[in-house]
């Protein structure tokens, strides 16, 4: 598994038209790596690009339950 960069969510929100993506990736299975979770956000200026981040960060400790800083 790998990253995905902020450069991937830009080209799909330039490409179709969208002021904030939200990329959630996860990796599941029988692979030598089977568990991860990845949250890539993109804004097209800085105040959408603080929304995704919101977003993003609700999606990881809300939905998907990511410790938070500090937290085990």
């Amino acid at each position: 598994m790998k990253p995905i960069p902020v450069s991937a969510a830009e080209r799909i929100a330039k490409e179709y038209g969208y002021d904030q993506v939200i990329i959630v990736a996860r990796k599941v299975g029988d692979a030598p790596d089977p568990h991860g979770e990845h949250v890539t956000t993109y804004g097209i200026n800085a105040e959408h690009c603080a929304v995704a981040a919101r977003a993003g960060d609700f999606l990881k400790y809300k939905v998907m339950g990511w410790p938070q800083d500090g937290q085990k």
